[in-house]
């Protein structure tokens, strides 16, 4: 009888035209629990040499954000599905140079499943079979990518390149309202051991940063300095900020610290010819041209002679303004940044939290960091001076910073260019301690300056 009832089910599916079978993209997206449309966290904490370090992760779509905070200090990236951005001591996203971005733009499509989403190839994605559960995906503007899925429970279990190389592995899943998330994640661009995940009702959105306002039309006299140094308010005083695009975070002097009342908490690092460690204090208002910051963190430092501020608004602080230097003038401006495009302006890239550029050094190309906070035009550590030519010394000096100070030579080279613009021949420093090339604000003596971080762009208008 039942054999009857199978036979008289086929002959009317045949009839009436049987179904078409399921969309399997559908069908994993659903096993998963559509994650790529839930905002989900994942957190994991532990102590190391009586610090506590947490890390979270939040992801959704293909969004992601990811902090490490050690005893208060976070730093971490945000990742907006396109490119990557830098976080440190107060949260503002600066573009993270990244020779990874294509295969990150794939790879944060397939962790969060929206790869088998319809808005994923509505986008310009797109996703073809290779295989038994397993999927070839381009995002747009991304590498192709495998993601090889388990599969009875259609849950991600590797990635691998288009040529079979595997790149990825992800175990230990928990369900977060409902959608799949892999607490552990081993690889070559993601390497997290996670212990909890939870769902958050509000969708995933890029750090605030400091929180800013403008108004007025942000002009500053420029202070007679080698570095730009302009008058500033901060806790209702008066004060000198050197603006200081080569130091990350943004800091305080000491004695300033003491006077507004506030104790340093947590830990870090600050680098320079020296390295130290300090704290942090958290304060505001900061008053700066145009710019207006309700509160910020701030390392605390020494005092520093060879140059009298009081605040370092570092690169941090200077990724939400647009600013200007006109040395010849006197006149520095600091507002909101225009956006969009810069015409002639040169691009920057970032690393670490500060903005580098490309330059031609006699001839010779190099990546040189913008450092404001630098007088020269350019200055070269003693390893890079080595590989050549190695201009005849024209004087010694002794070059300070916040972390001290280190004797250097002088030479001239004969042609310097910025991305495209000349700027003629130039006098560079040279210190042991220094890695890699910088442009200093010792350009302003060749041009007005123009530097936009949010736009990833540096102006140089010659006079």
């Amino acid at each position: 009888m039942r054999f009857a009832k199978r036979l008289a089910a086929l002959a009317a599916a045949v009839t009436l035209g049987a179904a078409p079978p399921a969309d399997p993209l559908a069908a994993a997206a659903a096993a998963n629990g559509h994650p790529a449309l839930v905002h989900v966290r994942g957190t994991t904490s532990r102590a190391f040499e009586g610090r506590r370090i947490t890390e979270t992760l939040d992801q959704q779509g293909s969004t992601r954000l990811f902090r490490r905070c050690v005893a208060e200090v976070c730093s971490g990236s945000w990742f907006d599905g396109r490119r990557r951005w830098a976080l440190g001591l107060n949260d503002v996203p600066l573009p993270d140079e990244d020779a990874a971005l294509p295969a990150r733009r794939t790879l944060t499509a397939i962790t969060s499943f929206a790869f088998a989403e319809p808005a994923f190839r509505a986008a310009g994605g797109s996703v073809e079979p290779a295989g038994r559960d397993a999927w070839l995906v381009r995002a747009r503007g991304g590498d192709a990518l495998i993601a090889r899925l388990d599969p009875l429970t259609h849950l991600l279990r590797s990635v691998a390149t288009e040529r079979g190389r595997e790149i990825e592995r992800y175990r230990r899943y928990v369900r977060a309202d409902g959608a799949a998330f892999a607490l552990e994640r081993r690889g070559e661009l993601e390497e997290l051991s996670l212990e909890t995940a939870v769902a958050l009702p509000e969708p995933l959105q890029p750090p605030a940063g400091a929180a800013v306002a403008f108004s007025g039309d942000g002009a500053a006299a420029l202070g007679a300095e080698g570095v730009p140094i302009v008058p500033c308010t901060l806790g209702g005083r008066d004060v000198r900020c050197l603006l200081d695009t080569g130091a990350t975070p943004s800091a305080v002097v000491l004695p300033l610290a003491e006077a507004l009342g506030l104790e340093p908490r947590g830990e870090l690092e600050i680098a320079g010819f020296s390295r130290f460690a300090t704290g942090f204090v958290e304060t505001g208002p900061l008053t700066l041209g145009a710019a207006r910051f309700a509160r910020a963190r701030f390392a605390v430092i020494p005092a520093v002679s060879a140059a009298r501020f009081d605040v370092v608004v570092g690169a941090d602080l200077l990724g939400e303004v647009r600013l200007v230097l006109d040395r010849a003038r006197g006149r520095a401006e600091i507002a909101a940044p225009r956006g969009g495009p810069h015409d002639g302006a040169v691009a920057l890239r970032f690393a670490d939290g500060v903005p580098r550029v490309d330059v031609t050094l006699d001839g010779r190309p190099s990546s040189a960091l913008f450092d404001s906070g630098d007088a020269s035009v350019v200055s070269l550590g003693y390893a890079e001076y080595r590989q050549g030519p190695q201009w005849p010394v024209v004087d010694r000096v002794r070059a300070a910073g916040v972390a001290g100070s280190v004797d250097a030579f002088v030479v001239t080279i004969p042609d310097v260019r910025l991305g495209p613009i000349a700027l003629g021949a130039a006098r560079a420093t040279v210190n042991r301690t220094q890695l890699g090339a910088h442009v200093g604000a010792g350009i302003w003596t060749k041009c007005v300056v123009e530097l936009d971080e949010s736009a990833a762009a540096l102006g140089c208008t010659p006079r």
